[in-house]
């Protein structure tokens, strides 16, 4: 599966479009032309006001369009507002002008609760806490077998880098590593020795191997700069073999 969550991108989509469906549901309750509704809405600036029009569900799509674990919580604590804005509504004041908000901002609104209550569950919450389940977006991970030397604050030990990605890489089980741990991961790639920073982030089977996760914690630009060069490499050589295997059918 290699697409986002439905629910996450239709709720985006219905709350970044929301100010539209505010201005199409004034033109169908007053028949005025555009021109005139535009207006009287640009009329309307102060601060509160231009949030409450245009910002704060359009800001509600934003927040869950990325996921993180910071947006998960700006989400809710958006989500809140929004509820108390509509079921505070003064009949025929801002934002709607009407004697209640309008159908669509209940139906965004409940559902935006019942993806709350979905947000309850620690297996739909784990796309904010875990990049590795946010398959969507994950960086380029090449299959390697890498002999390399890991280095914690008090042991080091041979190990073997099973993949390898521009931000960590994925080594053999090892009774020394724990998640959490921070450690250096030192290897030779064509001649040349590279020692980068990791954390332990967590410990998985990929391809039928268990093994580990590194997250590399890059202390200066040039550990990065050599890293993209690696993987560089690498993307270089799976795309020479297609090409030969190609060529070979």
């Amino acid at each position: 599966m290699k697409n986002k969550p439905f629910v996450f991108s239709l709720l985006s989509l219905l709350c970044l479009v929301e100010p539209l469906i505010k201005v199409l549901y004034f033109k169908a309750i007053t028949d005025f032309d555009f021109l005139v509704i535009f207006a009287n809405l640009l009329a309307r600036d102060t601060f509160r006001e231009v949030v409450d029009f245009w910002l704060v569900f359009p800001l509600a799509g934003l927040l869950i369009l990325k996921l993180r674990k910071w947006t998960y919580f700006a989400f809710l604590g958006v989500l809140l507002y929004i509820n108390y804005t509509i079921f505070t509504y003064e009949k025929y004041t801002w934002p709607y002008n009407s004697d209640s908000p309008f159908f669509y901002n209940y139906a965004v609104s409940l559902l935006s609760v019942a993806v709350f209550m979905y947000f309850l569950s620690p297996a739909v919450r784990e796309p904010f806490f875990d990049r590795r389940v946010r398959w969507w977006e994950p960086k380029s991970r090449y299959a390697v077998n890498i002999s390399c030397k890991l280095q914690t604050t008090n042991l080091t030990f041979p190990s073997q880098i099973l993949n390898l990605s521009q931000g960590g890489a994925f080594v053999q089980d090892s009774k020394f590593l724990r998640p959490g741990d921070m450690l250096m991961v030192e290897f030779n790639f064509l001649g040349q020795t590279i020692a980068v920073p990791a954390e332990v982030v967590s410990r998985h089977v990929t391809n039928g191997a268990p093994g580990y996760g590194l997250r590399f914690q890059f202390k200066s630009l040039k550990q990065s700069v050599t890293m993209a060069k690696v993987i560089k490499v690498l993307k270089k050589s799976r795309q020479e073999f297609k090409e030969v295997e190609g060529q070979a059918a």
